[in-house]
């Protein structure tokens, strides 16, 4: 059913249930049921989050603004740690299903199971202990996904080295059918799985332990729901530090990026574009300052080196891999304090380029980069482009503080929509976990070949 009014969220303050209490519902999911919205997570409390109190709760909306506490899900659940609640309903068996990761011990964990008539419970554990394909080295942060043909399957993480993988469900989506598609990474956990226009997507990233700075977002995307992923990127990491230097319409002077060499290679200039653009031309502008001055040695018939011309290697990003870029011509034109590198090349459409000094034969460990400008047809303005100088030692730091916790998808009049659901760590004005926030993306965009655009930080949006 499709939500028939105005959706309104806001990201910087917390959410208020009909009692006045802040919502108290974490790494879980939020998902539609006719047209009733359910929240399903854990509540922390006043706690660090390893302890046996934690809980499950449901809370249910109409609106997305206006929350209902409903009771526990589990209500007389065995005493261990108790993470990640997911809630889907099995249309053969007409009972709703939960799945859960809970530690009798922190940390041998395991699936846990249980069924109710009704999507807010109570639900009756059917199996405490459910054997997975790769129980042997134990189980931790998944996600539950129902396919179009109402097969269900379980993306999930193990304990050890953290190796993610996908699992087939039975009919009754209470137990594993054992057939797993092998490892896709590891070192991950908080993986979502959805499917879009025929494409099934896996979203997980590096461990965060209720980590206040954040994780990532990678996407991964096959064209079968158990394996064949294939990395295409990271829609919640900056490629590497922002400037705002480099498209900055000022191309002479002082206000330049220093490109410096790591380990004899020189840092690269990333650009991401707000969906793809077609580019037939980059333009570099070079502050000619990097050129030492010789002081004292009269003998020397020159004061400064001559102006040597760097060389560049470019690179568009190709749903997964980085594809060179072929010059068809370059200008260089040498001014006062400035030289000017003109590339033309074949149209290219991506919505990443990447642009690489060459080191190799360059007497000098600096560049210094007053402007870059792409065009085609026209000048791609500034507001459609992001620039990132990248490199091994640069970080790549995530443009939301939150971790991942699931990809929820909105049926609406326009189609369907799918936001990111991530745990604000730490956010908390008080301090009490159970008080941090969520971020709730506005509706990811995705581009023709299926990609998803990296996100950026919005205070509210609607819908």
């Amino acid at each position: 059913m499709a939500v028939s009014q105005s959706i309104s969220v806001n990201n910087v303050k917390p959410r208020i249930d009909t009692d006045g209490n802040i919502v108290d519902a974490h790494d879980g999911r939020l998902i539609q049921f006719n047209d009733t919205f359910y929240w399903y997570g854990t509540s922390y409390g006043n706690t660090n989050g390893f302890v046996t109190e934690n809980h499950y709760v449901c809370y249910i909306s109409k609106d997305l603004k206006v929350w209902k506490k409903e009771g526990r899900l589990l209500p007389n659940q065995p005493e261990g740690v108790y993470y990640r609640p997911h809630v889907v309903y099995n249309k053969k068996t007409k009972r709703y299903v939960l799945w859960y990761n809970w530690y009798p011990k922190l940390w041998n964990g395991q699936f846990g199971v249980a069924t109710s008539k009704n999507p807010e419970g109570p639900f009756k554990i059917v199996n405490s202990n459910v054997k997975m394909f790769r129980s042997d080295v134990g189980l931790g942060d998944f996600g539950l996904f129902v396919d179009d043909d109402q097969t269900c399957y379980l993306s999930y993480n193990t304990i050890q080295n953290h190796q993610v993988s996908v699992e087939k469900l039975d009919k009754k989506y209470t137990a594993s059918t054992m057939e797993n598609g092998g490892i896709i990474a590891e070192h991950m956990e908080a993986g979502t799985q959805f499917k879009k226009d025929g494409k099934y997507y896996l979203m997980t990233d590096y461990t965060c332990c209720f980590c206040n700075y954040g994780s990532g977002a990678r996407v991964y995307i096959s064209d079968n729901p158990l394996n064949g992923y294939q990395l295409t990127g990271n829609i919640n990491r900056y490629p590497g530090k922002a400037s705002l230097v480099i498209n900055d319409g000022v191309t002479r002077g002082t206000l330049h990026e220093t490109i410096e060499k790591t380990d004899s290679i020189f840092n690269a200039v990333e650009v991401q574009f707000s969906g793809k653009k077609i580019v037939d031309n980059i333009t570099i502008s070079l502050f000619t300052g990097n050129r030492p001055e010789n002081c004292g040695d009269v003998s020397n018939p020159r004061v400064h080196p001559e102006i040597e011309t760097p060389k560049f290697k470019l690179f568009s990003w190709n749903f997964n891999t980085w594809e060179a870029i072929n010059p068809e011509d370059i200008t260089v034109i040498k001014s006062a304090l400035q030289e000017q590198v003109s590339i033309d090349f074949n149209d290219i459409n991506s919505d990443r380029i990447k642009i690489v000094p060459v080191a190799e034969n360059y007497p000098f460990d600096k560049l210094y980069i007053n402007e870059v400008a792409l065009s085609s047809e026209e000048k791609i303005v500034s507001k459609e482009a992001s620039f990132y100088i990248t490199a091994k030692t640069i970080p790549q730091r995530p443009i939301i503080p939150a971790q991942q916790s699931y990809v929820t998808k909105l049926q609406t009049a326009e189609g369907e929509k799918y936001f990111w659901v991530g745990d604000l760590w730490g956010s908390a004005s008080d301090n009490v976990k159970g008080h941090d926030y969520q971020y709730w993306s506005k509706p990811l965009e995705f581009n023709d070949d299926g990609t998803i655009i990296p996100m950026t930080w919005e205070d509210t949006w609607k819908l």
